[in-house]
């Protein structure tokens, strides 16, 4: 028996009704979602670490009865020789920019001769202005410790200095002990950068 017209045109429409739906559904399940992803840089100024004075402890005793300090404020050393230097770095960008400074804790200073090492503990303070004896202690472990600092340049500028201690062994200082004579040097890596 034959159905009546509007049924068929019914069932087609039913029929057709349900493949549309069942399309958009697999569209929409397999169809491409877009979204954005905003992007932004700040450029600030130029960012330099120049190296102003090197560290040096002068002439020292193969035997010193004590530790051998070299004060970052430029005062109150300890069995230095009397010619002596302060390290010190001056940290230039943007006028107030948050800089993050690193530095090692200790390094090995060489003999020129024979093999023989002496042990540098670095101790590094910071000011924002250019006055050591004003200066105070950066990071968080103090002299011989591997340390990070965050520093916010005043005017553009912040300076550091550099002392610590020789002798010993890397993170515990001691007097020196029948040290070998010779010319020691080395070199500690400071660096720089924006946060």
């Amino acid at each position: 028996m034959k159905k009546p017209l509007a049924t068929r045109i019914l069932m087609s429409l039913s029929l057709l009704t349900a493949i549309l739906a069942s399309q958009q559904m697999n569209a929409q399940n397999t169809g491409v979602i877009n979204t954005n992803l905003n992007v932004g840089a700040t450029v600030l100024a130029q960012l330099k670490l120049t190296n102003n004075a090197d560290v040096q402890f002068g002439n020292l005793s193969a035997t010193t009865p004590g530790h051998v300090f070299l004060s970052p404020t430029g005062s109150s050393h300890t069995n230095t020789g009397v010619s002596t230097s302060v390290g010190k770095f001056t940290v230039e960008g943007s006028t107030t920019g948050s800089v993050k400074v690193t530095w090692p804790a200790n390094i090995v200073l060489n003999s020129s001769v024979g093999g023989n090492t002496l042990i540098y503990n670095l101790q590094v303070n910071g000011n924002g202005s250019d006055l050591a004896s004003g200066s105070t202690i950066l990071g968080t472990g103090g002299l011989g410790v591997a340390s990070t600092a965050d520093i916010t340049l005043v005017a553009g500028k912040y300076y550091l200095y550099v002392g610590g201690k020789v002798g010993g062994t890397a993170g515990s200082p001691a007097n020196l002990n029948a040290q070998a004579t010779g010319v020691y040097s080395g070199i500690a890596n400071f660096r720089a950068e924006y946060n």
